[in-house]
């Protein structure tokens, strides 16, 4: 049986519809609400066997870095074994994808220049968002991005004006951007879903993609609402096609061509921070994924070329050890809590709009209903926390309330870029991912009431939900 990746978020309903809990109704499946993305980015790549073993399916093909140029091997290769190669890997991984049948896939696994080869997996689309009326400060920004002074006031405060953002590109591996959206600082981007990344102008018919920008990097413009790192230069990659489905193969274009722009010309497309909002089931792999997992292989890479991660813990309520690309050691992996007021009180009413959150046991100040948690002390140290729940974010044409941990990750995402731009970070992906996730151990030490019921200072149980993050300013 295929595995199957979503995206980790989950939309408001319909005016008078129940309130599920996100993707909590469709087992083996969730969308991140930064994870909420139908992006098959879960379970181990070893899938089964076609059922019909003539049939030809879609295969990752990863070479050994001495084989030589991966175009060269890919045409070599096609000609030896007779299936056919699309597209060429260079930057995060050195190899292709194809389509061939098992046995043709067996025997090109045994040939001396290829490390492993895996059969391709695929995503779910994600959901499309609602469009409510906008607030020029959500409490979601409040509670992280405003003092603590504000936030225990309540106050309606905007953040310092940045209209030029963190300047820190920023990538959102997604649905799409709405590239004409005037809150979103969006630079450009390429679409994946073929399996080869194509320059093209943004769009994004989902939403999901939009409103993951959105809290990523909204503009402090007065209008609509605030990211984190307001203004910052936003890149679309692209991984969901017009029919709603994401493959292996456009995943690893979207990382490929991410870590690329580290190593081309052109420094002024350099990709600092990536965001991925989705989840699928699978398990850190050993050797970042090296004859296993070629997701995991990819992003290893690609956190070495400089590149940091950002990812959705994934909406099941359970161990992140069973979701990826969360349980990848590489990676910064987002929690959600819930914040109704953009205060630390943990006093606000249960409620959203119309979402009456109370009649499913959500309260101010806690951890999510919906968030999956670390367990283990290694998935504990790349695990931190975000809102994810009523988050007002930028959509098609206007914006929208979304909840899941798909919306907690670009809040990450957004704190790393401004982290970068302070100085505060620097180096590799791993040193970036490092340093930030211990600044905010350090400010939720020295602020205790900065906080929630749920996080290290406050535990709930063998549940870890990392510390709060917060939006660095100096």
């Amino acid at each position: 049986m295929q595995k199957t990746f979503v995206a980790t978020g989950w939309h408001r309903p319909r005016p008078g519809a129940a309130s599920p809990p996100p993707d909590a109704a469709r087992p083996r499946r969730f969308l991140a609400g930064a994870a909420a993305l139908a992006l098959a980015a879960g379970g181990g790549v070893a899938a089964a066997a076609p059922a019909a073993a003539a049939s030809a399916q879609s295969y990752i093909v990863v070479l050994k870095d001495t084989a030589g140029d991966p175009g060269a091997v890919a045409a070599a290769h096609q000609g030896k074994f007779g299936f056919t190669a699309s597209k060429v890997y260079r930057d995060a991984v050195s190899g292709y994808s194809g389509t061939m049948t098992a046995a043709q896939a067996g025997s090109l696994a045994a040939d001396p220049s290829v490390d492993f080869v895996t059969l391709g997996r695929h995503f779910d689309k994600p959901l499309e968002p609602k469009a409510p009326n906008t607030e020029v400060a959500p409490f979601w920004w409040l509670r992280i991005g405003g003092s603590l002074e504000d936030a225990r006031e309540g106050a309606n405060q905007r953040a310092s004006k940045d209209d030029g953002g963190s300047g820190v590109n920023v990538a959102v591996i997604d649905s799409g951007i709405d590239g004409s959206h005037p809150d979103l600082n969006v630079r450009g981007g390429v679409d994946c879903t073929s399996g080869e990344p194509v320059k093209v102008t943004p769009v994004d018919v989902m939403g999901h993609g939009t409103a993951v920008a959105g809290v990523i990097g909204a503009r402090n413009n007065g209008a609509g609402i605030i990211g984190t790192a307001p203004g910052t230069p936003l890149w679309s990659v692209r991984v969901v096609s017009d029919q709603g489905s994401i493959t292996e193969a456009s995943l690893i274009c979207a990382i490929d061509w991410v870590t690329s722009t580290r190593r081309d010309k052109d420094r002024n497309n350099d990709i600092d921070v990536a965001n991925i909002s989705i989840a699928g089931p699978g398990s850190n792999t050993p050797n970042c994924g090296k004859g296993t997992d070629p997701i995991h292989y990819a992003i290893c890479r690609s956190v070495r070329a400089g590149v940091a991660y950002a990812v959705a813990a994934g909406n099941a309520a359970s161990d992140v050890a069973g979701t990826i690309p969360a349980a990848y050691h590489e990676v910064v992996t987002a929690t959600a809590m819930a914040d109704f007021d953009g205060r630390p009180d943990g006093l606000a009413p249960s409620i959203c709009g119309r979402d009456d959150w109370s009649a499913i046991g959500q309260r101010d100040d806690q951890p999510a209903f919906f968030s999956n948690y670390a367990v283990n002390i290694k998935d504990q140290r790349h695990t931190v926390a975000a809102p994810g729940v009523c988050i007002l974010s930028t959509a098609p044409g206007g914006y929208s309330v979304n909840h899941g941990t798909s919306f907690a990750s670009p809040a990450v995402a957004g704190a790393m870029a401004q982290c970068i731009k302070q100085k505060a970070c620097r180096g590799s992906g791993a040193d970036i991912s490092e340093q930030f996730l211990d600044l905010a151990e350090s400010y939720n030490k020295r602020h205790h009431d900065f906080g929630f019921a749920g996080d290290p200072l406050r535990p709930a149980g063998p549940k870890y939900y990392g510390y709060l993050t917060q939006i660095i300013r100096f």
